[in-house]
């Protein structure tokens, strides 16, 4: 069992996930979030983009991580930090006991950028730490005060920039590598309405480019526009298969999609495991999904 005490702790029963642990998230908008996820069974993430910057600490299993800059592993108890703008294999290596868990905490990239040092730079590879005592603290007091909102949004800020300047006093920086490209902002932008109806013209007159520019700068970055608004709804679908209890048709909707047959075959395409395989250890029962009322466009 997980005992929760704001961060997630020690391993104390031999239950598969524990009654006590629940999957959750609070965030402040423009500021950061906390999640703790859970993730019934083990995944590898391919081509796992970072939309925003992160800390993650794993509290159960095994976190491993790898671009084409290196790789790292972290075990319960290690931290690993991402700035955003990379892309990333991630695998979720599920214990026998507990599945995989682990804390997640986001920064909106204005703030990291308010908190950081401009001089400082990420680091070429990711390294797994383990957060030391002050650290600890920190995130304590964060977790303490988000939920609630126990703390006005000008605490709340700099209780989240704490973290930031904390992590570079450990030489570790959530700055980008790069400016924002044109598929940053494509993802930002679909990440705003993520339900909507994305087209070319929406993208192109929201942007200020003209489409083939639009086309010509995404295939430039190995993309096109319409694998660039799956991507950003498969990936905000999977973070809240592992951070809430919503049931799974109701995040098919979340993100766009009308059928909840539709969404699972594509999450399944995209990332190798059905939505229920992040739920449940059971292996899944083949079954016909259910068509529900659509909300915004599909993405189909």
């Amino acid at each position: 069992m997980v005992e929760m005490d704001g961060l997630g702790s020690d391993l104390v029963s031999s239950e598969s996930i524990s009654a006590r642990a629940s999957r959750f998230s609070h965030g402040v908008p423009g500021i950061g979030a906390h999640g703790f996820i859970m993730q019934a069974r083990s995944g590898t993430f391919h081509r796992l983009y970072s939309d925003q910057p992160a800390l993650i600490i794993v509290r159960c299993g095994i976190k491993r991580i790898s671009s084409s800059l290196g790789s790292c592993e972290a075990t319960p108890g290690q931290a690993v930090a991402l700035p955003m703008g990379r892309e990333w294999t991630v695998v979720n290596e599920a214990a026998d006991i507990g599945g995989y868990q682990a804390d997640v905490f986001t920064f909106a990239p204005e703030l990291v950028e308010a908190y950081a040092r401009t001089k400082t730079r990420p680091p070429g590879d990711t390294i797994a730490f383990t957060p030391d005592e002050a650290m600890d603290e920190a995130l304590r007091r964060l977790c303490r005060s988000l939920p609630e909102r126990a703390e006005p949004e000008p605490v709340l800020k700099h209780l989240f920039g704490e973290i930031i300047i904390r992590l570079e006093a450990l030489g570790i920086s959530l700055l980008p590598e790069h400016r924002s490209t044109l598929n940053d902002r494509v993802r930002s932008l679909v990440a705003s309405d993520i339900s909507g109806e994305w087209g070319a013209v929406r993208v192109t007159t929201a942007l200020g480019v003209s489409e083939a520019s639009l086309r010509r700068k995404l295939a430039a970055s190995g993309t096109t526009l319409t694998e660039t608004i799956a991507d950003v709804r498969m990936s905000r679908a999977l973070g809240l298969l592992q951070t809430t209890e919503l049931p799974i048709n109701q995040v098919a909707l979340e993100v766009g999609y009308g059928s909840a047959s539709k969404f699972a075959a594509r999450f399944r395409e995209r990332f190798g495991l059905s939505p229920r395989d992040i739920r449940s250890s059971e292996p899944e029962i083949d079954r016909t999904g259910t068509e529900f009322d659509r909300v915004g466009a599909a993405a189909e």
